[in-house]
């Protein structure tokens, strides 16, 4: 200690509670992602990806807790219009709980891809995925998905819009991986 002064400690500034937004009763899980490829989806560079896009989405659609996933053409065509970008491209589904989710991103054939994802996708720089609680019985559209996910950008986790992190219970997006959650 330089002149004999005790040496002052930097407040400690307190760590932010993670906010948690539990499942309601009667409700399920609404989920949209983004994605930018690295190259047009008719090219050499996203032929393995896009060849095996039925094989993952045909094990979505079979796993325990599915219940919808944005399939329609014409729905599939407003979304794309939406995003205006031929290289970006997007999920968006429901499911009965998120550990239903969570069971179907990381221990199935869905993890392979997220491992190599840098392959096929540029890295993000803002949140891809958004999250939310939708009545049980109901499905949402690619226009709500957005508005979500821009709010989430814009104000962070909420009731309205949340992340995997923000749900209590799931941890394997945070395994080897997964994806990093850009704020």
């Amino acid at each position: 200690m330089p002149d004999g002064q005790p040496q002052r400690q930097k407040p400690q500034t307190p760590r932010p509670q993670r906010q948690v937004f539990p499942q309601p009763a009667g409700h399920h899980l609404a989920q949209v992602n983004l994605a930018r490829a690295v190259d047009d989806l008719d090219q050499p560079a996203m032929a393995e990806f896009m060849a095996a896009l039925n094989k993952v989405n045909g094990i979505a659609e079979r796993s325990p807790g599915f219940v919808w996933r944005q399939d329609d053409p014409v729905a599939d065509a407003a979304a794309k219009a939406i995003l205006a970008d031929p290289r970006e491209t997007y999920t968006l589904s429901v499911w009965e709980t998120a550990d239903a989710l969570e069971f179907f991103a990381w221990n199935t054939v869905h993890r392979r891809f997220m491992n190599n994802r840098h392959k096929w996708f540029v890295p993000p720089d803002r949140a891809f995925l958004a999250m939310w609680w939708i009545p049980a019985g109901t499905t949402t559209d690619f226009a709500e998905a957005m508005e979500r996910l821009e709010y989430l950008r814009a104000h962070g986790p909420s009731e309205r819009a949340f992340g995997w992190k923000n749900l209590a219970g799931t941890r394997a997006w945070q395994s080897e991986g997964a994806p990093p959650i850009p704020a």
